[in-house]
């Protein structure tokens, strides 16, 4: 029994109550401070997983102000149930060093951008057009400059018509559609819903002979049928890794690589390209680069060596990781249509409506003004005397994108038409009109794609004119469009997707860049 008439026994009830108001103070604060750092960045992408390349390109992004929680758990007792008990699978994989290497994209489970994404974006809302120059080099001696201007179609709903086109139309539009691989590089099916609730649909050409209704039901019965959101373009937002010639052309254009050192665009963007097996190997390469340097072009890299190889091995840092077989191709980027297939997933011409007989009777088109206007592209200090044009009833010839191949056909009469819009100087851009194709060009564009490289070509074709006749283009065999690596040999293999859709690929039989002069 506590005699508090005695002064030991009171001391020991004033311990007692300051131990129990401390420890019921103290958990409470530990255990919110402890689950607050369990939902920081800091946490998710260095202790409890392995995701030290995903939090390096989250930390650098546009998104660095928003946690992994937000993205990929979700608020309330439902998600963090969830998530906590999927993070002790992660964090006995994590422990046993059973991890997946590399991880690959995209997240089964995310949340919908819905509940992530339009909490602060809203696509719905209709937006203006932007103009937007995009800044290359070519893979000359001299690492000319090459810049691209074009207007993009932001669009979305209006609300008050109910009226939607541009690039967000897909979003405020309901549209949906059917992988058959893991990366929804390849899509079979695509449906557009209406506003009466009739459905357009567009099937791949490969599927026509298949049971196409058949196909579609067992789609939706096994929960494979995708609503198209967000993250279906921007899929790559918050861990983003920049192609090597992507990070090359950057750097020059910030002048952290000297375009004054001859064929150091072609030279960076070969080195950074290979896949080594650890960072040690990749900077070893990279030196050798500099004793190359040192050894050709002494003059042109004296004071900037040490800067120069510093650099490039910065740029190999931030797009590979070779401990998690983790590279800048691993994951595609569909936001952008230069190294992956992008918007060409269904706007490719190969996705068809078709009626009741099976008669073609529209397609979902490749024509590149859809979504932003015809790019205007110069050339080292080429003046740009010409500026994207976004009209409202543009002649019935410029409504398929290959008007700016067909055009040089045009008549003196139809030239001063031309001119009301363009102006007289827009037929002096030396990028196209200072190409000279032969007159078999169909059957010997392979030989010329040899003398000129993909830089020349693409500034018309873009990769989906070759997919006319070189089926589909895989992600490893697809042309490089800044480099100018060898065209592909169609060697047809055959893959059988998990919905049991047959596709076509191209590999790459020559997948070396061209030989410098």
């Amino acid at each position: 029994m506590v005699d508090l008439s005695l002064p030991a026994q009171r001391r020991m009830a004033v311990m007692y109550a300051l131990g129990l108001f401390i420890f019921a103070i103290g958990v409470p604060v530990v255990a919110v401070q402890g689950y607050e750092y369990t939902e920081s960045s800091e946490f998710c992408g260095t202790l409890c997983h392995s995701m030290t390349p995903q939090h390096e390109q989250h930390s650098t992004s546009l998104h660095s102000n928003v946690t992994c929680a937000n993205c990929h758990i979700g608020s309330g007792v439902d998600h963090f149930v969830r998530s906590k008990i999927a993070g002790v699978n992660q964090l006995f994989h994590t422990l046993s060093d059973s991890y997946n290497r590399p991880i690959k994209g995209p997240v089964k489970d995310l949340r919908p951008a819905r509940e992530t994404c339009e909490t602060c974006h809203n696509p719905i809302s209709f937006k203006d057009n932007i103009i937007k120059t995009l800044t290359h080099y070519d893979s000359d001696k001299d690492n000319t400059k090459l810049q691209t201007t074009l207007v993009l179609k932001m669009g979305g709903k209006l609300q008050e018509t109910g009226f939607s086109q541009g690039i967000h139309w897909h979003i405020s539009s309901k549209v949906y559609y059917i992988p058959v691989d893991a990366q929804r590089q390849i899509i079979a099916w695509t449906g557009v819903e209406h506003p009466d609730g009739s459905m357009t649909e567009y099937f791949s050409r490969d599927i026509l002979n298949m049971d196409r209704k058949g196909f579609v039901a067992d789609a939706r019965a096994n929960n494979q049928i995708r609503t198209m959101d967000c993250i279906d373009c921007h899929n790559r937002t918050a861990h983003y890794i920049e192609s090597p010639q992507a990070a090359v052309d950057r750097a020059l254009s910030l002048n952290l690589l000297s375009t004054g050192i001859p064929y150091i665009r072609s030279k960076a963007v070969e080195v950074l390209s290979r896949k080594y097996n650890s960072r040690a190997e990749a900077d070893a390469a990279i030196d050798a680069l500099g004793a190359f340097y040192q050894q050709n072009y002494p003059s042109a890299v004296a004071g900037k060596l040490i800067s120069t190889v510093a650099e490039i091995k910065r740029l190999n840092a931030d797009t590979s990781f070779p401990e998690m077989k983790l590279f800048w191709d691993t994951n595609p980027d569909f936001e952008r249509h230069g190294g992956s297939s992008g918007c060409f997933r269904c706007h490719d011409d190969k996705h068809v409506n078709v009626d009741s007989s099976g008669k073609i009777i529209g397609t979902i088109d490749a024509k590149c003004n859809t979504c932003h206007s015809v790019p205007i592209t110069t050339r080292g200090s080429e003046l740009n005397v010409n500026t994207p044009i976004i009209g409202s009833s543009p002649p019935a010839t410029h409504n398929d994108f290959r008007w700016t191949i067909e055009h040089r056909t045009t008549t003196e009469v139809q030239k001063q038409q031309c001119y009301q819009c363009h102006g007289q100087a827009s037929c002096s851009n030396s990028i196209c009109h200072g190409v000279s194709h032969p007159p078999d060009m169909l059957f010997s564009h392979p030989v010329e794609y040899q003398k000129s490289g993909a830089q020349t070509c693409q500034m018309c074709h873009q990769d989906v004119l070759c997919n006319r006749c070189h089926v589909t283009v895989s992600q490893n065999g697809r042309i490089d469009i800044i480099t100018g690596t060898l065209p592909f040999t169609n060697t047809n293999s055959r893959v059988n997707g998990p919905l049991g859709v047959t596709t076509n690929t191209v590999t790459n039989t020559n997948p070396e860049p061209r030989k410098l002069p």
